[in-house]
């Protein structure tokens, strides 16, 4: 996964149920972060992106100049620095949490395991139930088949869509 197409164009892996979608997105504006849990619009327009099928990964089925994803169909998003998933109030060197939690959980076809970053210690579920952004970052991560553990991607930051979390484990490490 390269990095930075050029200034202001983040290179992100998207995964629904059954596919994964590759490309650029346009985050001059917005970071990822905010753009997924912005609830004034339901879709990301995404640049370049090519489309594979999530058992073949590697496996490119189709690509596009443009496309449209619709979030709430996401189930991941995947970059390959930390500082690209994190909110940018949080990203560039500035304070991003005291306590460390290591944790996993599981969504459609993958489980997932990484770190957590808080400012305060809380509890788990309300952190799921009553924060209002619809997509959790987890930092320094792998994403690996529950099917196909063979197929395994690592990642500085991912982005998990709450809605499709089925369990999670937390595990304090500080």
């Amino acid at each position: 996964m390269e990095e930075i197409r050029q200034v202001g164009w983040l290179v992100v892996d998207f995964f629904t149920q059954s596919y994964r979608i590759s490309g650029h997105l346009d985050v001059r504006r917005y970071g990822l972060f905010e753009m997924l849990n912005d609830r004034t619009t339901a879709f990301l327009q995404l640049e370049d992106a090519y489309i594979s099928p999530i058992d073949r990964p590697g496996e490119i089925l189709a690509s596009y100049p443009a496309s449209t994803l619709a979030k709430a169909n996401l189930t991941l998003a995947l970059v390959a620095r930390q500082e690209d998933a994190l909110p940018r109030k949080q990203a560039y060197g500035s304070y991003t949490g005291a306590y460390l939690y290591n944790i996993f959980l599981t969504v459609p076809t993958f489980e997932v395991s990484g770190y957590l970053r808080l400012s305060a210690r809380v509890d788990m579920r309300r952190l799921l139930v009553t924060d209002t952004e619809d997509f959790l970052v987890v930092l320094d991560g792998r994403v690996r088949g529950s099917i196909r553990p063979d197929i395994v991607f690592n990642a500085g930051g991912i982005l998990v869509n709450k809605r499709h979390i089925g369990a999670f484990c937390v595990e304090e490490s500080r």
